[in-house]
Order: structure tokens, then C-alpha cells, then sequence
């Protein structure tokens, strides 16, 4: 009990303790909450991040840096190289949205960085799609009531996290059922590259074709037999451009010929680490006109790859746990997009990668599928670098692959032949499998053995 005796000053100081205890209890008890949705291992999650936040970096020494085959020289063109960065979609782990499944997780804390990093993947193709290749993200213009906003809010709402998105994190989840992954699973980049494109098949807006490249070789004609329309369904799509927006970058007739296609390619470059014999033409994919960079990182840390420099990659880090979004009402489409935009992009050196990851190639018409085929088709290594893809114009017949295990001393050696009795003789390719089994379907530890 307080007693009249007390002053002025004593009466404000036990009042303000009074107050910081019932917040402080609130807070506990929103935590507590909190957890209470998710694994013990994602408590531990959460508890490292809040003590162990990644180095910001400066981004002010010297160096030429590469993003999607754009140069930035810094420190001279630090802005626009930021601002480039600020441009991508960002998914982080998130919190406090829809249960998956009506009764699991409300966050994905711990455990979704690999689904994130494929949802900021399959954002920058759809951002090229609907948005155009130099599209940048300015605060105030994404607010005007015209086109180009208009195709940036439905971009991002198709994921964000509810459960009606079409690549929510929910979705993403539930269809790794699919694919032998529980709700909860670290996924690896060949299961998120299946699980896109098994959630594509589903999406009606953006008409797009995910195809996922096993081999690490594209076979052309049969993408080309995939992704050429249809009198009918050309017909339909060149109504659609007609009265889109002008955002677009290209609306011409070549363009309505072709169904939009995201090109994923799981490849394992390297036993327990990334052979530097890849390396350089890692960097030269990197830079192809159709590039959306690739997913991979470090063992149970996956992130989302962007740039480079001689030494180092430059990468979007989804292990940031954030409250979900408060998204509108039906009767606007606005709301706070700025978790979705990162300011603090990261680099890791090319010695910490690890070797399993998936390029991502965006081929808006046939014309740019085209050319990348061309640029794959025409490098050249040099003296002690090996390719990581290759492109041929049909399957070979006959196609002679070696499989090494990750103990380094079991070997595997096959040979496939074409059931027709009039195959001509190819060139043997040497492919790489992601897995010991027919269909590839896991992301096990396997390299590519070229010789």
C-alpha cells in the first residue's frame, strides 16, 4: 500500500515500475506464445538470431561487383548498387501467419530458409515477367494508382504469406508433402525446384512454364515443344497482352508464340565442397542475359544468389524472422511492403558454398531461350575448368554417365540405349545426377565426373 506520504517524485518512480513490469510480462507472454507454435529447435532458432545478427556490410572497398551481368564498381557506385539490391523481392522467415495445414507451424522459423530463398528466385522471374528487366523499386511510385503499381502489389501478394497465395510459404509446404518432405523439412534445391514447379502448374495469372533440368544438359526441342503455344492458346495470350499494361517489356507477336519459361537446374558441383574447377563457369552462367541467380549456401543455411566479385557472392539472407505482413481489407490493395525490401544485402566467399544448389534462367520469348542456348553451346573451358550445363538440340541415344557417392571410393558406371533400332551414333555426354536413383528425386550428395 502507498502511503500519503509519499512525494511527488517517489509516486512517478514506483508508478513508472509498475508499468515497465506489466509490459514486460506482456512481452513474455507474446513470446511464450510464440513458441508455443513452433519446434524446440526453432526456439533455439529464434533465440541465436536475436543474439547473433549477421554483419551489415559497408560495401566501401574497392571492387567490381557483378548482378545479373550489370556492373557496379565500388565504392563510386555504392548507391545504385544498393539500390539494385533493394529492388528484389526479399522473403524472410516469418511469424504469426496461417497455420499450414489448419493445425502446424505459424512460423517457419528454422526450418524454411531454402523454401524463402526459392520464393525470392521465382520473384525476380515473375518481377521480369510483369515488371520488365529494370524495374526498380521506388516507395512513393508503387503507391500511385497506375499499371505498373498495380502489377507490383498482385506480384507481391501471390507470395506473401496467406494461405490462398499461390506460392505462400502454406503452399510451398504442403506440396513438399509431395515430394516425401513433412511440413517443417529443410528442403534442398532440387526439392524446391520441383515443388515450384509443381505449384506452376496451378497458376492461371502469369501463364508461366517451370521446367526442372535433371542432367545439368537442356535439351531444346524438348523445352521448345513445351513452351510453344498452341493456335488457341496464342490466340488467347495475345488478347491478354493487348490489354495489359505497358509495363510490360515486350508485348510483340513472337512473344505470344511462346509460354514464359522458368528454367530450374539442381547440380551438384562438388563432394563435400565446391570444386574450383566449376567455378569459372559458374560466374559466366551468372551472367547470362536470362539469369535470375541460383539458390544453395551453406549445409541447413540455403540463400538466395545474386552477384559476385572475383572472390566473393553476393546474396539476399532469408534468416531474418519477421512478423507476417497486416494485409488490407478487399477494398485496397496497399499495405506495408518494406519488410519485403532488403537494405543490407550479404557476400560469402566462393570456398564456404556449398556444392548443391539450382540456377534459375527466366526466358520471357523463344528468341532469349534461344541465345542462351547458343551461349551455353559455345563455351569453351580452359585449362582446368569444366563446364556445369551443357545444351543439345535432341536426347542423345546413347548417354554415358559416372556416379561418385560422397565416401569418394564407390563408383557406378551406366549406359542408356534408345529403344529404336535406328539411333545414329553420338558423342558420348557425361551428365550430372543429383541422386543415385532413375527419377533424381533426391538431393544427395553426387558430382559431376567429366573425362
Amino acid at each position: 500500500m502507498i502511503g500519503c506520504d509519499l512525494d511527488d517524485t517517489s509516486s512517478c518512480l514506483y508508478l513508472g515500475l509498475i508499468l515497465g513490469l506489466v509490459v514486460f510480462c506482456n512481452k513474455m507472454l507474446q513470446q511464450l506464445e510464440d513458441m508455443s507454435y513452433v519446434k524446440p529447435s526453432e526456439v533455439v532458432r529464434q533465440t541465436y538470431e536475436s543474439i547473433s545478427a549477421p554483419i551489415v556490410e559497408a560495401w566501401d572497398e574497392e571492387e567490381v561487383l557483378w548482378v545479373f551481368g550489370k556492373k557496379f564498381t565500388l565504392p563510386q557506385q555504392r548507391d545504385e548498387f544498393l539500390k539494385c539490391l533493394k529492388s528484389k523481392i526479399w522473403c524472410t522467415y516469418r511469424k504469426g501467419f496461417c497455420a499450414i495445414g489448419g493445425t502446424g507451424p505459424t512460423s517457419d522459423s528454422g526450418w524454411g530458409c531454402m523454401l524463402r530463398s526459392g520464393q525470392m528466385l521465382l520473384a525476380e522471374a515473375l518481377t521480369r515477367l510483369n515488371l520488365g528487366n529494370d524495374w526498380t523499386y521506388d516507395e512513393r511510385k508503387v503507391r500511385c494508382r497506375d499499371g505498373e503499381s498495380s502489377a507490383y502489389w498482385k506480384l507481391l501478394v501471390q507470395i506473401c504469406d496467406k494461405r490462398s497465395s499461390r506460392y505462400s510459404i502454406q503452399q510451398i509446404a504442403q506440396m513438399g508433402v509431395g515430394e516425401g518432405k513433412e511440413v517443417g523439412d529443410w528442403f534442398g534445391p532440387n526439392t524446391i525446384s520441383q515443388v515450384l514447379k509443381k505449384l506452376s502448374h496451378f497458376d492461371e495469372r502469369n501463364n508461366l512454364h517451370i521446367h526442372v533440368v535433371m542432367q545439368n544438359t537442356v535439351v531444346i526441342d524438348e523445352i521448345e515443344k513445351l513452351c510453344t503455344l498452341t493456335p488457341e492458346e496464342a490466340e488467347k495470350t495475345e488478347d491478354e497482352c493487348c490489354s495489359a499494361s505497358s509495363s510490360k517489356t515486350s508485348t510483340d507477336s513472337t512473344t505470344t508464340s511462346w509460354k514464359p519459361l522458368l528454367l530450374l537446374i539442381p547440380l551438384r558441383l562438388g563432394l563435400d565442397e565446391l570444386n574450383p574447377l566449376y567455378l569459372e563457369h559458374l560466374k559466366t552462367c551468372m551472367q547470362y542475359p536470362g539469369s535470375v541467380g541460383f539458390i544453395g549456401g551453406k549445409p541447413n543455411s540455403a540463400f538466395y544468389f545474386l552477384g559476385y566479385s572475383d572472390d566473393s557472392l553476393v546474396f539476399l539472407d532469408p534468416h531474418t524472422t519477421q512478423s507476417v505482413a497486416k494485409f488490407p481489407d478487399a477494398s485496397s490493395i496497399y499495405f506495408d511492403d518494406s519488410t519485403y525490401h532488403c537494405e543490407s544485402p550479404r557476400r560469402m566467399s566462393f570456398t564456404k558454398l556449398d556444392p548443391s544448389l539450382a540456377l534459375g534462367f527466366f526466358f520471357p520469348t523463344h528468341q532469349s531461350f534461344t541465345l542462351f542456348c547458343q551461349q551455353v553451346q559455345s563455351y569453351k573451358p580452359t585449362a582446368g575448368c569444366e563446364r556445369i550445363i551443357s545444351a543439345v538440340p535432341t536426347m542423345p541415344f546413347n548417354v554415358h554417365y559416372e556416379i561418385r557417392s560422397r565416401d569418394k571410393t564407390k563408383k557406378k558406371k551406366t549406359t542408356k540405349h534408345a529403344e529404336s533400332e535406328k539411333a545414329e551414333d553420338t558423342t558420348n555426354l557425361f551428365l550430372s545426377l543429383s541422386s543415385d536413383d532413375d527419377n533424381c528425386d533426391s538431393d544427395e550428395s553426387y558430382e559431376i565426373l567429366e573425362f
